[in-house]
């Protein structure tokens, strides 16, 4: 269904007919000949094309235009004149900022917005600010310096963001911006019902809690075997054993991406606590992809006779193509897929039955276990 939408665009009223699925950029560009607003990724990561909406930057990709109706915009062609977009470039082209120019009219519109708000902003303030614009060319260090050339000028000749962005920009005053954390604060934690993930360093720390209906005892002669553990997870296999060091493959299907991780590593098992500690690392055999981690478990009885409680904290790094697996929504994902498979594994093996041959890492398997997760964050 069409709808009529007002859009004030660089100072000039438009009208403008579109659709429920009309994207803002798509208005911009098409119907009102707006090109400097470049369109890269088209799902809000790259910041191409981050324009201004209300005094706020906004991913014109992903902003439908009907949800914008009388808002005010201000593209890359609406700065001509603009004192501090005229420092902005120029610094840009002394501070070498530039190269292939597809990312610039976003990351022009993101520097002039971070003027506007900081005064004196420190390097780390402006590497944040800009960490939703995407550049494949610079190195980003000399769009960092041309921002600091331009802040200490902007200082030097007493012009107040606040006072700038209220006068130019027409910032509404129910606008509070977001003011960065910097220094040792705590990595924030993705919660979940059974555990979380957070990073640390470069590590990505799963941490989850099940419960197995089967006594202690049962569990944990599953458990100290290796192999049998090995056997229950999801496209792994033990090719051979030597004591604590094993060598085994773990078979990933993602898509197009897909990888079979050869590796190795050491298993330790004490009886008397009931923990275990899972050391390993390995690399696909295309050599685009390679992970390193740490695995360990402590078993304790639940409460009863009949049932058995498994603790997990894993450690892991990603390097390579998989390394999007890094990303706090699909490792909730993924491990929830591969801990359901596992539980469903384990109960059939200490139940007496053998393991499924159907549960395998694919796409769609994946794919549905990563909205699940995701639904049940945001119901919790």
């Amino acid at each position: 269904m069409n709808k009529n939408l007002t859009l004030t665009v660089n100072g000039e009223t438009h009208q403008v007919q579109v659709t429920d699925r009309t994207q803002l950029a798509e208005v911009l560009r098409d119907h009102l000949d707006l090109t400097g607003t470049h369109l890269g990724c088209e799902q809000g990561v790259c910041g191409a094309c981050t324009v201004i909406v209300d005094g706020k930057p906004t991913r014109s990709c992903i902003t439908f235009a009907n949800s914008i109706d009388g808002a005010q915009i201000e593209t890359i062609e609406g700065y001509a004149g603009d004192p501090v977009m005229i420092k902005i470039r120029e610094a840009f082209s002394r501070h070498h900022a530039l190269q292939c120019g597809f990312c610039t009219p976003g990351m022009l519109a993101t520097s002039h917005d971070i003027l506007n708000r900081f005064a004196s902003p420190s390097e780390a303030t402006i590497r944040h600010e800009l960490s939703g614009n995407l550049c494949r060319c610079t190195g980003y260090q000399g769009i960092v310096q041309a921002i600091i050339d331009v802040a200490s000028q902007l200082e030097m000749e007493g012009i107040a963001p606040p006072k700038l962005a209220q006068k130019k920009r027409g910032v509404r005053p129910s606008f509070t911006p977001f003011e960065p954390k910097f220094g040792n604060a705590p990595a924030q934690a993705a919660q979940h019902p059974r555990g979380s993930v957070r990073a640390e360093g470069n590590w990505t720390v799963v941490e989850r809690s099940i419960a197995l209906p089967h006594p202690l005892g049962n569990v944990w002669t599953l458990f100290s075997d290796i192999r049998a553990v090995a056997a229950c997870v999801p496209g792994a296999s033990l090719t051979e054993q030597d004591g604590s060091a094993f060598e085994g493959e773990v078979a990933i299907a993602f898509g197009p991406i897909k990888a079979k991780f050869g590796g190795s590593g050491t298993f330790e098992a004490n009886e008397t606590d009931h923990t275990g500690t899972l050391l390993g690392q390995g690399a696909d055999n295309g050599g685009q992809s390679n992970v390193k981690g740490e695995l360990r478990y402590v078993l304790t009885p639940n409460g009863t006779t009949c049932f058995t409680n498994v603790g997990v904290t894993f450690h892991f790094q990603i390097q390579g193509m998989l390394a999007q697996f890094n990303r706090p929504e699909l490792v909730t994902g993924f491990v929830d897929f591969l801990l359901e498979k596992f539980i469903s594994n384990c109960n059939a093996v200490l139940s007496g039955g053998t393991v499924s041959t159907s549960h395998k890492i694919g796409v769609i398997s994946l794919g549905w276990a990563v909205i699940k997760s995701f639904i049940k964050r945001r119901r919790s």
